[in-house]
């Protein structure tokens, strides 16, 4: 029971540790560890630690078998591709979809990746690179390669992809604004409330259109925390329709009758910077998902044009 494999380029210059936990998440980190530091984890016949870092080329030995397949755990179920290369697949998340699965065999946006065929490698999966609340349509990005994970997470942790949204709010918001208020998450209640203890939070607000008792308002995430534009929003006094955990009640139960029972939040772009010679087919790229039939509806119902939008 052993199993051989050479290190490709989408695990060039990765640690031995995370290398194997990729390519056998089932396997316990305990024994994991005990069999490097026993030498039965071998690269290039040598003994290794944890902590090597692997070049493309090299030979990996481990004292188990082969990982399962790479379908394992895939959903069949079409994803709405805005963009696609060997790399990279743009995908238009819908409402209600989880961004990932919290359990084997769930219906997500990752687990239907997983069960296309055409995106799937011998030893990498594909890989978010942004996720998305459940109810929050629009852009997420998945990586088909280990070199594009790496890079695209990386230029995501230091705010360097811009990320615009679309939310209709309650009430008339000022033209423009920065909003610089720490957010503060509770796990335990998967809530976040502004507090001084939080983590910095910054968005940049542009009001689009406004009849008065709406907005429909572009907002700009800085920094990417958890429920941070609807929190902003709120905070501000302008809450999104729909959001029942931070939105106006009365509102909220409006429009439910009309099928809107959800934030109408929608990540409507993502723009690339100069990424280098490397990645230059996606550098400086913009991309843009349509709206959503929800918000498209509310529109016709305030009498106003998307069209702007396209």
């Amino acid at each position: 029971m052993s199993w051989k494999f050479i290190v490709s380029a989408n695990h060039d210059g990765r640690r031995l540790d995370k290398v194997i936990r990729s390519l056998w998440p089932a396997l316990p980190l305990s024994a994991l560890m005990k069999n490097i530091r026993k030498g039965r984890v071998r690269v290039d016949s040598k003994k290794a630690s944890f902590d090597t870092r692997l070049s493309r080329g090299q030979e990996v030995y481990v004292p188990w078998d082969k990982p399962d397949s790479r379908e394992e755990g895939g959903v069949d179920k079409k994803l709405e591709t805005v963009w696609r290369n060997s790399d990279l697949w743009v995908v238009n998340k819908p409402s209600g979809l989880l961004s990932q699965p919290s359990k084997k065999g769930e219906d997500s946006l990752l687990s239907r990746s997983w069960a296309d065929k055409d995106v799937l490698s011998e030893d990498f999966r594909p890989a978010l690179v942004n996720r998305l609340d459940r109810n929050t349509t629009g852009l997420v990005l998945i990586a088909l390669g280990g070199n594009m994970l790496r890079k695209l997470q990386e230029e995501m942790k230091q705010n360097r992809i811009r990320k615009d949204y679309l939310a209709v709010v309650c009430g008339e918001i000022p033209k423009e604004g920065r909003i610089d208020k720490p957010l503060f998450k509770d796990p335990s209640k998967n809530t976040v409330v502004v507090d001084s203890n939080g983590k910095p939070s910054i968005s940049i607000f542009k009001r689009l259109c406004t009849d008065g008792q709406f907005s429909l308002v572009e907002i700009r995430l800085v920094t990417g925390r958890s429920h941070q534009a609807r929190v902003h929003l709120a905070d501000m006094g302008f809450p999104i329709i729909g959001d029942q955990k931070y939105g106006n009640r009365n509102e909220n139960r409006h429009w439910w009758q009309y099928g809107i029972k959800r934030p109408l939040l929608h990540a409507s772009c993502l723009s690339f910077p100069d990424l280098g010679k490397e990645f230059s087919r996606i550098s400086e790229k913009q991309f843009k998902a349509p709206l959503p039939e929800d918000m498209i509806f509310f529109f016709s119902r305030r009498g106003w044009d998307s069209t702007f939008l396209v």
